[in-house]
């Protein structure tokens, strides 16, 4: 099985190195707000890494294979200065607001079909570790104190750069153009503790009260969690977006491997970037995509279809083209396969090719096209796509899904002729719309800035 691993920039034999367990984090949201589709992709595609896990190594090994058990574990950031900033925003505490939207994540991954993560750490259930990290970092001479803060001295990883591809060197230059903290012996240190004394979400330590830097939080959770199992310090798989590579993923390894003298994980791995509509997601941009948004046009085994067409590693763009020509293709597989008889028993042949397809960095573009062209396996297809993570009870809503996508255009169309009417100052085709739709049970709401929406009921 082969791994491309963004520490070695290659493609490695993967080599599972805990005894009979593989181990597997992914960072997971900060929760301040609702989750986008850049979520939905990242999420997704470590989902399917760790359902093929789980079937090549236990539920479907080959004959004569160690059998490995597969844990995943998934972190809930629920301590940060955008979910401060956020609260006092709207009045109300970060704890109140980091628990909504952590649940409002669950709702959005369950809707997704996304697997729940065998081990979920919140970063806030951990501060008393945190403190013991810094604690011991301190002592090692790889950290200082410095007016409340506490800073990691970079210098001291004597890999520092690694998953950047840079040395310290070509870092160093890059950052003397920012301007300088006062606090730091050196600009690329960074924050393992940020003093915030006179806030009332801040937590007491020997250096003030204050919290955690980001970075600290994961590799304090990954070593808790991994020193609770048993399973030393070193993680196989380390998995994110490749936005985390620098200087989150790259900090993450500095204070662990300082810490611990050991590797944080043997293989990084990052999935691309999205775009929308062929530009990068962003609010400034006015492309901004939540994950409910995306599940009211499209349907979680579409969106799984169109995210897993495309490899992992490469940038992907959302568009309505791009998701209705996925819709169409996965139709006319699911379709195919309630047409097929069924097969008495699972094509092994097919499973071995999938698999081979799976093993070559996850390729899941190619194992795809090959359960599309197995489409008279019906069986074999079915369970194969599972194993990708579609729910097929979903099956009979395809068509409904494409109903209400032609509802919603329809409904545009109607809205775009009433708003002309009234623009022309032609209330009495407008009212006329309004009380007609009102009538069928459609109720239209007009805002104040000349937009108007719709809903049933």
């Amino acid at each position: 099985m082969q791994v491309y691993n963004n520490l070695n920039k290659k493609l490695e034999a993967f080599s599972p190195a805990n005894g009979e367990t593989i181990t597997m984090y992914s960072c997971g949201p900060t929760v301040y707000d609702v989750s986008h589709v850049g979520h939905a992709r990242s999420c997704i595609v470590w989902d399917m890494v760790y359902r093929f896990l789980k079937f090549h190594f236990q539920d479907h090994k080959l004959e004569g294979q160690q059998e490995y058990k597969t844990i995943w574990i998934r972190n809930i950031t629920n301590v940060d200065d955008k979910i401060v900033n956020r609260a006092r925003d709207l009045d109300i505490s970060p704890d109140k607001l980091s628990r909504i939207y952590t649940h409002e994540f669950w709702s959005d991954m369950d809707a997704l079909n996304v697997s729940w993560p065998d081990f979920e750490p919140r970063a806030t259930d951990y501060i008393r570790e945190m403190i013991k990290f810094i604690e011991d970092l301190i002592e090692k001479g790889f950290a200082y104190e410095s007016k409340g803060d506490v800073y990691f001295r970079v210098d001291k990883h004597k890999d520092y750069g690694q998953l950047k591809g840079l040395s310290l060197e070509e870092l160093e230059k890059g950052e003397a153009r920012v301007e300088a903290n006062t606090k730091k012996e050196k600009q690329l240190d960074f924050a393992l503790w940020k003093a915030f004394p006179n806030e009332d979400y801040s937590f007491d330590s020997p250096w003030g009260k204050g919290r955690p830097g980001w970075h600290l939080e994961c590799s304090t959770m990954i070593k808790s969690i991994l020193e609770e199992l048993g399973l030393g310090s070193t993680l196989d798989i380390h998995s994110g977006g490749d936005d985390l590579v620098f200087p989150h993923h790259e900090n993450e390894c500095a204070q662990s491997e300082c810490l611990t003298d050991s590797k944080l994980a043997n293989y990084w791995m990052h999935n691309g970037m999205v775009m929308i509509n062929g530009k990068k997601m962003s609010k400034s941009e006015n492309n901004f995509m939540t994950i409910k948004d995306l599940l009211k046009k499209y349907n979680a085994n579409t969106i799984r279809y169109f995210a897993l067409s495309t490899h992992y590693k490469k940038q992907i763009n959302f568009s309505d083209e791009a998701l209705t020509a996925a819709q169409t293709g996965l139709n006319k597989l699911l379709e195919a396969i309630d047409k097929n008889e069924k097969e008495k028993d699972m094509h092994e042949g097919l499973i071995n090719t999938f698999r081979n397809a799976m093993k070559q960095d996850f390729n899941t573009a190619q194992a795809l096209a090959l359960l599309f062209d197995n489409k008279d396996k019906p069986l074999t297809v079915s369970y194969l796509l599972q194993v990708l993570g579609f729910d097929l009870s979903q099956k009979s809503s395809q068509s409904s899904t494409h109903n209400g996508e032609v509802l919603d255009n329809v409904m545009q169309l109607v809205l775009d002729i009433r708003a002309k009417a009234r623009e022309n100052k032609d209330f009495a085709t407008s009212d006329l719309v309004r009380d007609s739709l009102t009538n069928i049970g459609i109720t239209i709401k007009d805002h104040k800035d000349s937009r108007s929406d719709w809903e049933i009921g």
